[in-house]
């Protein structure tokens, strides 16, 4: 008897799994198809029919520094990119979504994020234009992954799942390493400082701490700390996109807008910024301006600090505009895209916040007035204990004869250098050349620069 009615539930209960799987075709299906045992499937039903009211979340508390006397903005161009109505109230829910994170990880060890109900009418490439607009505004968010879930149930309809690798605790955790690291970087800024002074603290900071990490960026794990804010600031390790990421939440907290920019360099995709100083629009990749990147080119630090959409073309391939996206559905039942899109960009066409430009020794002859110039801002520069000193020469001007006249110790004749540095010894202050030697900042296919040099002084 009792075997029979065991027997009867079950079978009542099949049926009644069976008629509300065919409506929903769902979790309770597929664990169906994966052999689950029963009280998984049960599970799987009432997430089913009932949905996100059923999720435990926890709001994430986090706050980030701010230099006292410099606003910080949200900066949000991508949110500002789209040009759909629906698509910037998913944006909104998936901005909240995202700092608010289940308490227990799944079987796959990943935390998921609050569920974000989508409308019905919104296509999976668009599901996927706002997730991406959501983390491109968002650097800070570093533990949400690029990976992501839609589902379906009777509750909510369709519904977007995003994941973290780490518990909410672990994040607070992390975050505070992170302030721990941003907080003297912001400090190193001087009251009143203008918009271009910060932005070479905040780029110079970045480029004298952080280290490339080549294989992290060899196995193309997007996972990887070395990917977001927290490898670079944190872990002093990163690829462009944590390099990227951190330039532009370190520039938006002291009150300047930054974006982050998608394309192709040397074959392979890569990330830089577009950075809005006193009005106008540049580009500037930190990245590359790291030396470490190619021991070959010495001293670069500021090859690509607010150049030009011409010049920045040289090496760089921008990535097509979001329209134009389309996503792929893969054997892996994922939509991805294989090529690179960004959001609204900026015309970058000036050269005024340039750092050569601004900075470096503009000569336009090879005479004793060259050498007074040089001779004056080897004084300015040794006060300052500055170790590079940079010289563009006219175009007009002969690459080689520069160099000669520069570098060269030709008999009883010395070098500009050597003049220079000779001079401003007399005057008390006490720096040397390395090698006495020149430093040419570009060369072959990739010269942005013509006639530009890089002269390191050392200092007792």
């Amino acid at each position: 008897m009792d075997g029979k009615i065991r027997k009867f539930r079950i079978a009542a209960v099949a049926v009644c799994l069976s008629a509300a799987l065919a409506m929903t075709g769902c979790a309770a299906s597929e664990a169906i198809s994966a052999g689950k045992p029963f009280g998984e499937i049960m599970t799987a039903l009432k997430y089913d029919l009932f949905g996100s009211d059923d999720q435990n979340c926890r709001q994430l508390d986090l706050t980030l520094p701010v230099r006292e006397g410099f606003r910080p903005i949200g900066s949000k161009s991508a949110f500002a990119s789209l040009r759909d109505e629906t698509m910037k109230d998913v944006y909104r829910e998936i901005e909240k979504a995202i700092f608010q994170i289940s308490p227990q990880a799944g079987a796959d060890g990943l935390y998921e994020l609050k569920y974000v109900r989508l409308p019905s009418s919104l296509e999976f490439d668009q599901i996927y234009i706002v997730k991406e607009a959501v983390l491109a505004d968002h650097p800070e968010a570093f533990w949400v992954q690029s990976s992501y879930s839609v589902h379906n149930n009777f509750h909510d309809g369709n519904f977007l799942v995003l994941y973290s690798r780490f518990s909410a605790e672990e994040i607070s955790s992390m975050f505070d390493e992170m302030n721990r690291e941003i907080i003297p970087i912001l400090s190193r800024i001087p009251d009143k400082a203008g918009e271009l002074l910060r932005e070479t603290i905040i780029h110079d900071a970045l480029v004298d701490s952080i280290s490339y990490d080549f294989e992290a960026a060899e196995k193309d794990d997007s996972s990887h700390e070395a990917f977001n804010v927290y490898g670079a600031l944190v872990k002093k390790k990163a690829v462009c996109t944590g390099y990227a990421g951190s330039m532009k939440l370190l520039l938006n907290l002291v009150g300047i807008e930054c974006r982050t920019v998608v394309g192709m360099s040397k074959n392979s995709g890569h990330m830089w910024n577009q950075v809005r100083i006193d009005g106008d629009w540049y580009n500037i990749d930190v990245t590359w301006d790291d030396s470490a990147i190619d021991s070959d080119i010495l001293y670069s630090r500021y090859n690509y600090f607010n150049i030009t959409d011409e010049r920045i073309a040289i090496n760089h391939k921008t990535g097509e505009d979001y329209s134009r996206m389309k996503c792929e559905y893969t054997e892996d039942e994922v939509y991805v895209t294989t090529e690179l899109y960004n959001f609204d960009l900026e015309e970058c066409t000036s050269l005024k916040a340039n750092y050569y430009e601004m900075y470096a020794l503009h000569l336009n002859a090879l005479n004793d007035a060259s050498m007074d110039i040089i001779t004056r801002k080897f004084i300015s520069s040794a006060q300052e204990r500055k170790e590079l000193i940079y010289i563009i020469f006219d175009e007009s001007i002969n690459s080689e004869e520069a160099e000669a006249w520069l570098s060269k110790n030709n008999g009883t004749t010395y070098s500009a250098l050597g003049r220079s540095l000779s001079a401003s010894n007399k005057s008390g202050s006490a720096p040397k050349i390395k090698n006495c030697s020149l430093v040419r900042m570009s060369s072959g296919d990739d010269d942005i620069w013509t006639n530009l040099y890089a002269v390191r002084l050392i200092y007792s």
